[in-house]
């Protein structure tokens, strides 16, 4: 880590201390958070963003995109592919970085898991790949229900655009074309019944989470997703 990095990462500190309950304590991390920013000419909005990068790979695949663009909806993000080096990149506040991507990660490896016991050994390759998209679509709905009515879904417009205007502004995207063949809709139906088998509720003894509720009066206690 640079000297810069170290700075940036004393600030984030700083500023997560300045939401201590103690008063004193809050007010004097904010002021010691001011004094860095303004000393180094940090930019706050890239001290509030994080990226991770998940391995993937340096081709373009449709359903593993919609996979990405549907955790990252959910938790407040902005999503990307670094093609050239065979990675997916979540960028957005630290704890909700962190969660998309541990989302992805689990959804991208269901999916992979159900659709090799799933699908015959001399399936074509088309077929795979539809019925894994059809397990993405299917997913995405029933990420969408989820996340509705968390508690940080009247914030989440404002926080996408935040971290896609940094991004934009600090990382040089490039379009990937790929080639659209016949749809198989056979496969995605199918997938898209096994999807309803992953599920979004994975329970986790040490990440403090939000709470994703279907309900208000119903709410999934202590999930990682």
């Amino acid at each position: 880590m640079n000297d810069l990095e170290h700075i940036k990462d004393k600030v984030r500190k700083l500023l997560a201390l300045s939401k201590s309950d103690n008063e004193n304590e809050a007010a004097a991390a904010l002021e010691k958070a001011n004094s860095f920013i303004e000393k180094y000419d940090l930019n706050e909005t890239a001290l509030r963003f994080e990226s991770v990068s998940i391995k993937s790979t340096k081709l373009y695949v449709p359903w593993r995109m919609a996979v990405a663009n549907s955790v990252s909806w959910l938790y407040c993000c902005y999503n990307y592919q670094e093609t050239s080096k065979g990675l997916m990149v979540f960028v957005g506040e630290s704890f909700y970085v962190f969660m998309a991507s541990e989302m992805y990660s689990y959804l991208i490896k269901s999916i992979e898991r159900i659709a090799k016991k799933s699908i015959r050994k001399n399936a074509k390759y088309s077929y795979h790949k539809y019925f894994k998209f059809g397990m993405a679509d299917r997913l995405n709905e029933r990420i969408i229900c989820l996340g509705q009515n968390c508690s940080w879904a009247p914030h989440r417009d404002i926080n996408i655009e935040e971290a896609e205007n940094f991004v934009k502004q600090s990382v040089e995207l490039t379009t990937t074309k790929f080639k659209k063949v016949g749809f198989n809709y056979r496969a995605a139906a199918r997938g898209r019944m096994c999807a309803d088998g992953v599920s979004l509720a994975r329970q986790t003894a040490h990440v403090p989470t939000p709470q994703l509720c279907m309900r208000p009066t119903t709410l999934v206690q202590g999930e990682l997703f």
